[in-house]
């Protein structure tokens, strides 16, 4: 077996299929559920499946029961699952391939497989497509000409999204969302827009973008009319009815979807996802007698499954609010334990975007002579720009003085000088303080002299190079930078660069409990490309007892505008306002950062 089949999506994969084959085969339901959310948690972990298999770790992630467990550790030892050979075995192979595609679930393809007599998994998606082209699919008992269409519409996605090289990062795909609802919201039919899907729960990188608009039915033409004249408009794939698909500048595609206000939050809550999210709700609102889907929820009669009274909802509180949920904010809906909390009213008040009281990571123009790029604006630029966001305070950390190039002296001497300069600003309502990025160096000594450290308000230490250390090394490198004085913040914590670099490996739990015990916050990095720690991470560190702080790491002030997609972090990771130190006023973040 190829490493590349023990990647997580190929695993994650592997256990999808079971669960479809379970399905076809009237499997216990809450077996098949297990299944999906063990898929679902191996996608999104931020190491390898395989390496925590091989540090025998296994056992730690949740939602994998001991008997899935069980077979990935037969998984990685045979190259294969008897047990899922002989699952799988019962289904036609094509049926698994086909399923690959969103939307066309196992019970759907498995019919499509054997009415249109497909016995081979090679080229499966032409032969369908042809099938669909040629009318034959809506022939087919129960499918018809729109199930047809919508299949075709699935088939043509899934292709052109696995021909895309990357996923938007998150701010690139939710500044042309807005932009794109900016527009919309030109009509005055257009009385509500919102983004859908992973975009709306703030997912780190974005395939398409969704929208939904709520709007009265007899004003749907106009308002696609409208949709598909946006100026960054290359190709319209369908509009009619209350469904539109655009493909924009630069190759992104945008759906669009209308809906009335009574549905709306219906609507809004089915489209938002994520899937297993929403497979769970379903399975919870069951046990209650209910049946859900995008137009609301429906009380099922158990006698003989007779389906009456159809309950709207214009907004998703009062949807949840119906089910005897508390409300679940987007961020969080991704099938851990969200409903179970839900139901027990004990889901953590997230933090929001006007609790925070201060940047401790800004780079401004002031020359350290550092190898690293400089900030382009003076302090005053920047103390004006973080009083326009109503902070209490500011952190000026340049990167550190380039230690090839200067003695202990010289640094130590430009680092007096900055402590010099930051003393004399003029007092603009901002308080300030002087700090500094620190490279940790391969062997975890830090580049700033220990003579210069007095001049410093506190030190953020971050990995700029040697990324490809082991993770026992790379943990020993942190570990030791961490020890040394006025070390305050761990910056950017896996060094990861979405879309072009994956983060180096760290043992957490150890480097969790080091920080929590030196009173040291772990960054989420509000960086663009960058958005570490990442959000499973970060829940991992609430259990530990870790305190967070949310930076830009800006180098213009523009950017110190990004603290929103850290909040959108912190969220997913399910941080309170207690858990993010900058969210304290300032005498009590004073007394944190200069440790008194």
């Amino acid at each position: 077996m190829s490493d590349n089949l023990y990647s997580n999506r190929s695993v994650a994969r592997l256990l999808r299929n079971v669960a479809g084959a379970y399905m076809l085969q009237n499997e216990n339901q809450f077996k098949i559920i297990a299944y999906q959310k063990a898929a679902d948690t191996i996608e999104h972990l931020n190491r390898e499946i395989r390496d925590i298999w091989q540090d025998g770790q296994l056992g730690e992630i949740p939602t994998l029961g001991k008997s899935i467990t069980g077979y990935l550790d037969e998984l990685f030892r045979t190259g294969h699952v008897r047990h899922f050979d002989e699952v799988m075995g019962k289904i036609p192979a094509p049926v698994f391939e086909l399923t690959k595609v969103p939307t066309i679930g196992p019970k759907t393809a498995f019919k499509l497989i054997n009415a249109l007599h497909l016995k081979t998994s090679t080229n499966i998606l032409n032969d369908v497509e042809q099938a669909a082209e040629k009318g034959r699919i809506a022939t087919i008992e129960t499918f018809g000409e729109k199930s047809q269409a919508e299949i075709l519409d699935a088939i043509n996605r899934y292709q052109k999204q696995s021909s895309q090289v990357e996923r938007m990062i998150l701010p690139v795909a939710f500044g042309l969302a807005a932009d794109y609802i900016a527009y919309l919201k030109q009509l005055p039919e257009v009385r509500r827009a919102d983004m859908l899907g992973s975009l709306r729960r703030m997912l780190a990188t974005i395939g398409d973008i969704d929208i939904l608009v709520q709007a009265d039915n007899k004003d749907s033409k106009t308002i696609i009319d409208h949709f598909v004249k946006y100026p960054k408009v290359t190709k319209v794939d369908n509009a009619g009815g209350k469904k539109a698909s655009v493909i924009v500048r630069p190759g992104v595609r945008v759906d669009l979807r209308i809906q009335n206000k009574e549905d709306y939050g219906s609507m809004l809550q089915y489209f938002t996802g994520s899937k297993t999210h929403n497979i769970e709700l379903r399975t919870y609102a069951l046990k209650k007698g209910y049946s859900l889907s995008e137009y609301g929820i429906k009380k099922v009669q158990s006698s003989n499954d007779k389906v009456q009274n159809n309950f709207q909802f214009s907004n998703e509180k009062d949807f949840y609010n119906f089910l005897g949920l508390q409300y679940i904010p987007p961020e969080i809906r991704e099938g851990t334990n969200e409903i179970e909390l839900a139901r027990q009213n004990k889901l953590p008040q997230l933090v929001e975007q006007s609790e925070i009281k201060g940047d401790l990571h800004t780079h401004s123009s002031f020359d350290l002579k550092s190898s690293h790029d400089l900030g382009a604006n003076s302090f005053s630029e920047m103390m004006g720009k973080a009083k326009s966001l109503d902070y209490e305070y500011i952190g000026f950390s340049e990167h550190n003085p380039k230690v090839s190039d200067l003695t202990k002296e010289e640094i130590a001497e430009i680092l007096r000088r900055k402590q010099a300069a930051t003393e004399k600003l003029e007092n603009k309502g901002i308080h300030v303080f002087n700090g500094l990025e620190v490279d940790i160096q391969p062997n975890g000594e830090l580049a700033v002299p220990e003579a210069a450290v007095d001049y410093l308000d506190y030190i953020i230490v971050s990995i700029h190079s040697a990324f490809n250390m082991s993770r026992k090394e790379q943990t020993a490198r942190v570990m030791r930078a961490l020890s040394r004085p006025k070390v305050k913040i761990l910056g950017h914590p896996t060094g990861r660069l979405l879309n072009k670099r994956e983060g180096y490996e760290l043992d957490w739990p150890v480097i969790f409990k080091e920080c929590v015990s030196r009173n040291i916050a772990i960054e989420i990095n509000a960086w663009p490309s960058r958005l570490d720690l990442p959000d499973t991470l970060v829940r991992a560190g609430l259990e530990y007892g870790v305190k967070y702080i949310i930076d830009t790491d800006s180098h213009e002030i523009s950017e110190m505008d990004n603290m929103f997609y850290g909040i959108a972090v912190a969220r997913r990771g399910w941080c309170r306002k207690s858990d993010i130190m900058n969210t304290l006023a300032y005498e009590n973040f004073r007394k944190w950062v200069i440790n008194k």
